[in-house]
C-alpha cells in the first residue's frame, strides 16, 4: 500500500470519526510497521524523576521576533495537487485543506535546537534519568522489531550521530524538559523551516535531491543519515534537516481545521485532542511530502522507525 493512500485513508478515517462521534477510535497509520495500539487512560506527561540539566544554547539557534507566512493558499495547494499527482494519481485537492488558509503570524523570539536529537543524545538522558529506551516493546512481527536499532542501553556506533526514532510524543517531551527546553509549536517548527517568505521547502523551492534524505527503503542502520550531513539543506536561520530524515513531533495538538480559526500572535494548538502533530516527512516519503507546510498527525503514545523530535525554548531562558 502507498504511503499516498495510507495519507487518504488517514484523512478519511479523522472525518469519519469527526463527524459521527465523539467515541475514540485507536487507528495508526505507519509505512512499513505494524503495532500493538493501547490508548493510556490519561494521556499525562510522565515525570522524568532528576532535575533538568542547565539549558545550553550552544547547540541552538535564536529565531528572531516578526511575522512569517505560514500555511498554504488555495492556488498553491492547486500547485500542491500537480506535485502529488506525480507519485499518486489518487491525489485530491481537498487531502490538503487542513493547511488552508495561510496568514501572516507574529511570533515572539525563541531558540531551536539546531539538528534533530540523536541517538547518543539521547542515550545521555536515558542514563541520567532511568527513562525507557528508545525502541517499540509492543512489536508482534519481524517486521515491526527491525525498526528497533537499540538493544536495550546500546545501539551500533554508526547511528549515534543519526536522529533518535522509536520514540514517542511523551519521550519527546520528557527529554527536552529534562534539557530546560520544551517541543517547538507548529507556528514555531514552521517558521524555523520556511523563513519570514514562506519557502515551499527549508532551502527554497527547488526540488530536495542531494539536500534531505526521502525516497528510501528501510535497510536498518543504513537508512537514515547523520544530522547535519545536508549542507544545501540548510534552512534561512540555520537550521537542519527540517525535510526528511525524520518526522519531528511538535508539542501541538492536531486539528484539522486549526488554520481557519488559530489567533494570528504567538498561536498555539487546541488544548486537548487525540493525535499530535508531527511536521517534516521523512527517509520514507516522496518529495511532495516534504514541504514545510504539510501536516501530518500520530496518537502520541505511539513509536515509529521514521519518527524523532527537536527542542526549542522561550528566548528569554
Amino acid at each position: 500500500m502507498s504511503v499516498r493512500l495510507l495519507f487518504f485513508l488517514r484523512v478519511c478515517f479523522f472525518c469519519l470519526v469527526c463527524f459521527f462521534s465523539t467515541t475514540s477510535v485507536v487507528f495508526a497509520i505507519h509505512t512499513g510497521e505494524k503495532h500493538k495500539e493501547e490508548l493510556p487512560n490519561n494521556l499525562q506527561q510522565v515525570p522524568v524523576g532528576p532535575p533538568p540539566v542547565k539549558p545550553d544554547n550552544s547547540s541552538m539557534t535564536r529565531i528572531p521576533v516578526g511575522t512569517f507566512k505560514m500555511g498554504s493558499s488555495f492556488v498553491e495547494n492547486k500547485r500542491h495537487l500537480k506535485q502529488c499527482r506525480k507519485y499518486d494519481k489518487s491525489c485530491e485537492l481537498w487531502w490538503f485543506r487542513d493547511e488552508y488558509p495561510d496568514k501572516l503570524i507574529f511570533l515572539d523570539s525563541y531558540w531551536i535546537d539546531i539538528f534533530e536529537v540523536t541517538n547518543e543524545k539521547y542515550l545521555d538522558f536515558v542514563l541520567a534519568t532511568g527513562h525507557r529506551f528508545a525502541l517499540d516493546e509492543t512489536c508482534e512481527t519481524d517486521q515491526c522489531r527491525e525498526g528497533n536499532l537499540w538493544k536495550g542501553a546500546s545501539f551500533p556506533s554508526r547511528i549515534k550521530r543519526q536522529p533518535v526514532t522509536q520514540v514517542s510524543w511523551f519521550d519527546a517531551d520528557a527529554y527536552c524538559r529534562w534539557r530546560g527546553k520544551r517541543l517547538p509549536s507548529e507556528a514555531e517548527w514552521e517558521k524555523a523551516a520556511r523563513g519570514p517568505s514562506g519557502n515551499l521547502y527549508p532551502w527554497g523551492p527547488r526540488p530536495p535531491k542531494k539536500r534531505a534524505s526521502y525516497g528510501r527503503k528501510w535497510r536498518g542502520i543504513f537508512t537514515m543519515t547523520d544530522v547535519g550531513a545536508y549542507s544545501q539543506g540548510v534552512s534561512l536561520y540555520g537550521v537542519h534537516d527540517m525535510a526528511g530524515n525524520v518526522w519531528e513531533w511538535v508539542d501541538d495538538w492536531y486539528d484539522l481545521k486549526y488554520y481557519n480559526w488559530r489567533r494570528k500572535k504567538n498561536p498555539r494548538g487546541p488544548v486537548e485532542g487525540e493525535f499530535k502533530s508531527v511536521r517534516g516527512g521523512s527517509w520514507v516519503n516522496y518529495p511532495d511530502t516534504l514541504r514545510s507546510s504539510f501536516r501530518r498527525w500520530s496518537q502520541p503514545e505511539v513509536r515509529f522507525n521514521d519518527t524523532g523530535f527537536r527542542c526549542a525554548k522561550d528566548s528569554n531562558l
